[in-house]
């Protein structure tokens, strides 16, 4: 099946990626800034240093895709002037090393797929449809997915087939929103926050890893894509079906949105707003989505 680059895949959806995309037949070249010796068949690890510039050559050997998937988590603290300098450089500078090492050494890269966010139209609670074709936000988020994007988009100077995934909230048991919400669940506490009434564009992990492997798959795939189910729901309504998973429900009321600015500051915008997103593009390729409702992820999760 060949080999594959992946950047940024000791993750949440990098972990699962990996798992997945060696039970296809795949051999997986792992990015690492440390060195770590192979423990499972078909993955070797090699070293890269973003800072300094350096990627281990033999990284590249027999490689023709490139999977990035890096980027400091953009909920884990406080977006203070420094932070936000590390989530766009997190993200940016890792991309700028990968193609500046492909065309220094004039490699024969076939395919770049990059990450980005539905957080690229900003967050805002509004009753537009975002589409690809949609205007970049004008806030934090939104400029932080402009300048990923931009960064990716170099490698279509090289002629390399380049997809960027605008992902929405992705939902796996293992990790993200999920797993930070589950303890509070168990106990029947309400997970929804200030009005509630916020749109959350969601996907389904097993979802996305198989989106990896179709594009993989089907050469005319390029280009830019929502990558979201098609359902669109509310906070309000997510946190009733995430407690039914857990077989509660809740009475309590939703913590007020100033409370939620209180504890995070500018990065409450992206709890408390939220749009919906369109993924007819997607569907359009031919990928069909397996967990496209809410509920039926979750009872199979």
């Amino acid at each position: 099946m060949g080999k594959i680059l992946i950047a940024g895949g000791t993750g949440f959806v990098g972990n699962a990626l990996v798992k997945y995309l060696v039970e296809c037949g795949y051999k997986i070249h792992l990015l690492s800034r440390r060195a770590i010796q192979q423990k499972e068949e078909n993955i070797f690890y090699f070293k890269w240093n973003i800072e300094e510039g350096f990627i281990e050559d033999k990284a590249f050997e027999g490689i023709t895709t490139i999977i990035n998937l890096t980027g400091a988590n953009i909920g884990e603290k406080k977006w203070t002037a420094k932070r936000k300098i590390e989530l766009i450089e997190s993200r940016t500078k890792s991309i700028d090393l990968l193609y500046n090492f492909v065309k220094d050494h004039n490699l024969k890269i076939e395919t770049f797929i990059s990450s980005s966010a539905v957080g690229y139209y900003g967050a805002v609670t509004t009753e537009e449809i975002f589409t690809e074709e949609s205007e970049n936000g004008n806030d934090f988020l939104a400029s932080i997915c402009k300048k990923w994007e931009n960064a990716a988009l170099q490698f279509e100077k090289l002629g390399v087939r380049t997809v960027i995934l605008r992902k929405g909230v992705i939902f796996g048991k293992d990790g993200g929103m999920y797993k930070k919400l589950a303890p509070l669940a168990k106990y029947g506490i309400n997970v929804s926050l200030g009005s509630g009434k916020q749109y959350l564009a969601w996907i389904d992990l097993r979802d996305v890893v198989r989106l990896y492997s179709y594009i993989l798959k089907h050469q005319e795939v390029h280009g830019v894509f929502n990558v979201v189910a098609s359902e669109h729901i509310t906070m309000n309504y997510f946190s009733k079906i995430f407690l039914k998973s857990f077989y509660k429900k809740s009475i309590l009321p939703n913590p007020p949105s100033f409370i939620i600015k209180l504890i995070f500051g500018e990065l409450a915008t992206m709890l408390l707003e939220g749009s919906r997103v369109n993924n007819k593009k997607l569907k359009s390729t031919g990928f069909q989505l397996q967990f496209d409702t809410l509920e039926n992820a979750f009872k199979s999760t």
